[in-house]
């Protein structure tokens, strides 16, 4: 049975970038997700106000002609 004494150097290099790649990956999914949680508050309130503006002021349109005629 022979063995070698060099080693499985292109095995390694592979399995490195391998981890590499998947540690990048958790870390840009985690700065995601906390980037998200960081501005849901300030999301919300701007989606509130887009909408008001966008249904109330047609309301608020259409309540002033129908009242002036």
């Amino acid at each position: 049975m022979l063995i070698s004494n060099k080693p499985n150097v292109r095995g390694i290099k592979k399995v490195a970038a391998d981890v590499k790649y998947r540690t990048q990956l958790i870390g840009r999914d985690q700065r995601l997700f906390s980037g998200l949680i960081a501005t849901r508050i300030y999301g919300m309130a701007l989606g509130f106000l887009l909408a008001v503006l966008l249904v109330g002021l047609p309301v608020v349109w259409v309540l002033m002609t129908s009242t002036g005629a």
